[in-house]
């Protein structure tokens, strides 16, 4: 349950510590009076979006905390937040600034949105204005019905069996669909392919092109180059008959000084060094090289490769790749549709794991409807719609993708039912889509019921409402009171009501005010007691007056009772 409430600078409220406790807890106070904030900073806990205008005007940031008691029965939540077995409280912060930071903590360490959504949508039942218009969208009825259904694991398993047909369905389609375009420019692969080819492609073509080519281009320098070094290393006087003169130079006064015995190994090496390298010289001078090879025919080799390049965007290894390609593009042509009959059993495969799945969860749905039907209609009764009936329609609509060639995806994770909430109001009409028939009264009690159900499959430990009584009459105070108060028996509920049936029935009452002071809005919440809860109530009721205020008590009286019956 929500234990405290702290705001700080949320937009009309400066600074406020708001405590709840057990049972219902209502909040009143003038229209425009800032008790819908309450709601927005609850939402903000949630991790919901926080805007720079809800930061109070000349503060630097907001900042809101909730303090939690969590049941044991919570116990995933406890387990992601490390609650141990004499730790009943969770803390949830969030701060935001004007330069749109916004940091979450909870029980004091640096959390996520994420965790705080988990977190709050665990604890926290929240129906705010918009939560009735959430009913009139029929889209958004199958979640009705499957947060009260208890059957998440088949949800879960309908939800994974169909993510693995649309992932092999999609597979398929891309394989048909490259096929029929492959088809399509047949005669232009092959085309480019026996460009590609006729280039005779090898791996660093081109770099050994350029490089034979300027070896031709310089041929004399070549064979000059080759004849000097000869003639400099072997002919007369050249570097060998130097050296070995030097060796011998130095071999004669060897034995007269040992030091010299060093010198003369090391020339001698030189010696056979450079016998090596003339041996390779006149090897080279002895080749035809060039092997009488023409310029001319490698020029144009080399410049059709560049050509061909520059027409496909990239380099002559790039063309070899696009030549591979296209070689295995028109080898998938040739060999036929192996891969898409593959896929095409995959996807009948998956589809037959996922149709069975669909069936149960269709069978759940009517099975759940059945028992919300008959319980909606039995509490819209308690709550003056005497002869209305509430129904549930589900229909079951074709998945087109499940047929052969289907060119249309239209398989979504929540199954192929199409949910209704429908309603007849009165004994002898017929019944219509919610939407069309249902006033602001209506609508608040069967929101109210339809609330009140949920949250008993999901175990949610306390509800918020905000005006859940909006558009309800005076005459229906007492029976909406009633309804609260047997819900506050086995949830906390926290309340925003007009109604002063419902203020008196409260366990706790909030008063919301909105005072002007040096120029500066501000609301307040304060906690009434005693005569302070009279005055409130009398308010309610329409203004002063002993009459009002006789009135007033005797609601007061009457809400002691319905708490105690309720506690």
């Amino acid at each position: 349950m929500l234990g405290k409430l702290r705001i700080r600078n949320l937009a009309v409220v400066e600074d406020a510590v708001i405590e709840f406790t057990n049972g219902l807890n209502v909040l009143t106070g003038a229209t425009g009076a800032g008790k819908s904030i309450i709601l927005a900073a609850v939402e903000l806990l949630s991790g919901s979006r926080a805007k720079r205008s809800l930061i109070r005007k000349g503060a630097e940031s907001l900042f809101i905390e909730g303090i939690f008691r969590v049941p044991r029965y919570c116990a995933e939540i406890r387990k992601m937040f490390g609650m141990d077995d004499g730790d009943d409280q969770l803390s949830i912060q969030r701060e935001f600034s004007v330069t749109g930071r916004s940091r979450i903590r909870i029980n004091g360490i640096v959390s996520t949105g994420g965790n705080a959504r988990a977190a709050t949508s665990a604890l926290i039942e929240l129906h705010g204005q918009h939560g009735q218009q959430e009913l009139l969208d029929p889209a958004r009825h199958v979640r009705f019905l499957d947060m009260s259904g208890g059957y998440d694991d088949l949800l879960e398993e309908c939800r994974e069996l169909s993510a693995l047909f649309r992932e092999s369905w999609k597979r398929l389609r891309e394989l048909r669909v490259g096929q029929e375009e492959n088809r399509e420019k047949e005669d232009f692969l092959r085309f480019q392919l026996r460009e590609l080819e006729g280039l005779n492609l090898e791996p660093g073509i081109a770099g050994a092109l350029e490089k034979r080519i300027n070896m031709l281009e310089n041929i004399r320098r070549y064979r000059s180059a080759l004849e000097a070094a000869a003639v400099n290393l072997t002919g007369e006087g050249g570097a060998i008959e130097t050296a070995g003169e030097a060796e011998k130079a130095i071999d004669s006064i060897s034995d007269l000084d040992e030091r010299w015995n060093k010198a003369s190994e090391e020339i001698t090496s030189a010696i056979i060094t450079l016998q090596e390298t003339a041996r390779a010289i006149d090897a080279g001078r002895s080749d035809e090289w060039g092997g009488g090879e023409s310029l001319e025919p490698l020029q144009e080799r080399l410049a059709a490769i560049q050509r061909t390049a520059r027409k496909y965007g990239t380099d002559a290894d790039g063309l070899a790749a696009e030549r591979d390609r296209i070689r295995g593009v028109l080898r998938g042509l040739d060999e036929g549709s192996d891969g898409i009959e593959e896929e095409r059993l995959a996807t009948a495969r998956a589809k037959d794991l996922l149709e069975p799945v669909l069936d149960r969860l269709s069978e759940e749905r009517r099975k759940v409807a059945a028992r919300i039907d008959a319980d909606v209609t039995t509490e819209l009764a308690e709550l003056g719609m005497r002869g209305a009936l509430f129904s549930t329609a589900i229909g079951t609509r074709e998945i087109r993708a499940f047929m052969e060639e289907s060119d249309e995806l239209d398989l979504s994770g929540g199954g192929r039912d199409e949910v209704e909430f429908m309603i007849r109001t009165n004994v002898g009409e017929e019944l219509h889509p919610l939407a069309d028939v249902a006033s602001g009264g209506e609508l608040s009690r069967i929101t109210l019921v339809l609330k009140k159900l949920l949250v008993r499959e999901r175990r949610i430990p306390t509800l918020i409402f905000d005006e859940i009584d909006t558009g309800l009459g005076a005459d229906m105070g007492a029976v909406v009171a009633e309804k609260l108060s047997d819900l506050s028996g086995r949830y906390q509920v926290i309340c925003i009501t007009h109604l002063p049936q419902v203020a008196a029935g409260a366990v706790q009452h909030i008063s919301v005010e909105k005072t002007v002071s040096g120029g500066r809005t501000r609301t307040t919440a304060s906690v009434l007691t005693g005569e302070q809860r009279t005055e409130e109530i009398t308010r309610m009721l329409g203004g002063g007056g002993e009459l009002r205020e006789r009135l007033a008590e005797e609601l007061l009286d009457g809400g002691k009772s319905a708490r105690s019956s309720a506690g």
